[in-house]
């Protein structure tokens, strides 16, 4: 059963034959956990391994044999978490595990299904140096932040994709082979031109609640100057029926058929993100374009804290590059966050360690014997 207002916190998390480590297990006893250590000795594949039994899938890699440890072909995750504020030590245990191409997932020992069966209990949001590509990136890379968002938040959406999916396969198959037909043509287009708006509706929707909530911050603890705005860009925009679209794209199937591809689509959408009245990704600084990744991240647990419950926030060395102003600031609003907060740093005793110490934060650093 889901509970809107529960604390999610791993409490062990296991794991072998994983990155660098073969067998390897930390207990996590507190809500703010920083982990140190240095570059190599482990600390992003802890993260890695927590966010991987979320979404079945690494941020560093699509390829899960990259994951193996080095002669192995099985890897092995395990991890021990509470989905509230009881007494009791481990709530839930949830087990992931991987050997010839296959991924068995267990809940409490029961066989995962569906990403919504497991979403309901176990979610994260992870921010690394990486998630800069929402800013600097390509298309794709903005597109995957909403998409991710929102399976998190409503995990009925991983169906929409799916059908969309599909859709946009057997037209682009269509349209590979020249054929002139054109009663199926018509059929795919609108198909594809329905399911797209449903996507681009839920999209819309999502980035107008993190707009809020991000200018929201912004104001109420930096300046009341700033402002964000993102903004959804449709390739093809503009047309609110079907009939309409398909009057004004009068020669959109003689350019489909040109390039055996479809020219449409919420597989094709942009997002256009401005700090300050500027094209962050033009004109931000690199302190404002990480300013904006995380408090877009920080946004995204709010709405996600309101239709599904509390997340893991996962904070792979993002912390280091803000000066003590921001970084105390950004400390002060990371730690009301509903939640636990797993940091990672690659420098002890700096001021990202005093800042977590002063609220009471679980320090761990890895070395050669790993913990």
């Amino acid at each position: 059963m889901l509970v809107s207002i529960c604390i999610v916190q791993v409490r062990q998390l296991s794991i072998k034959n994983f990155r660098c480590f073969t067998d390897f297990e930390i207990q996590l006893d507190n809500r703010l956990v920083l982990i140190t250590g240095t570059n190599g000795s482990g600390k992003t594949s802890i993260l890695e391994a927590l966010h991987y039994a979320c979404y079945l899938r690494s941020f560093r890699t699509y390829l899960p044999k990259e994951l193996l440890h080095f002669e192995h072909d099985t890897f092995f995750i395990k991890i021990q978490f509470s989905d509230n504020q009881s007494e009791v030590p481990f709530d839930h245990e949830l087990q992931v595990g991987f050997s010839g191409k296959k991924k068995l997932v267990k809940l409490d020992q029961k066989t995962v299904n569906s990403y919504k069966e497991l979403n309901q209990f176990y979610r994260v949001i992870t921010l690394t140096e990486d998630d800069l590509v929402l800013i600097k990136g390509d298309p794709e890379s903005r597109r995957h932040f909403l998409d991710q968002a929102l399976s998190l938040i409503d995990p009925e959406y991983l169906s929409m994709m799916r059908n969309y999916k599909d859709i946009l396969v057997n037209r682009n198959a269509l349209l590979y082979t020249k054929s002139t037909d054109n009663d199926s043509y018509e059929i795919w287009t609108k198909q594809l031109w329905n399911q797209a708006k449903k996507i681009q509706e839920k999209r819309q929707m999502l980035l107008e609640v993190l707009e809020k909530k991000v200018n929201q911050i912004l104001q109420d603890s930096f300046s009341k100057e700033l402002v964000t705005s993102l903004q959804y860009k449709p390739r093809v925009k503009g047309y609110e029926t079907y009939e309409f679209f398909k009057e004004s794209q009068h020669n959109l199937q003689a350019q489909e058929m040109a390039f055996g591809r479809s020219l449409f689509g919420a597989h094709l959408d942009d997002i256009t993100i401005n700090f300050a009245g500027k094209r962050s990704k033009h004109f931000a600084s690199r302190g404002q374009q990480k300013l904006t990744v995380i408090l877009l991240k920080i946004a995204l647990l709010h709405a996600l804290q309101e239709k599904q419950g509390a997340a893991v926030l996962l904070l792979d060395d993002f912390m280091t590059d803000f000066d003590t102003y921001h970084a105390e600031i950004l400390m002060e609003i990371l730690t009301k966050l509903p939640g636990q907060l797993i940091f990672t740093s690659p420098v002890a005793a700096g001021p990202i360690e005093d800042l977590l110490k002063k609220r009471g934060a679980q320090c761990y650093q890895i070395g050669s014997t790993r913990l």
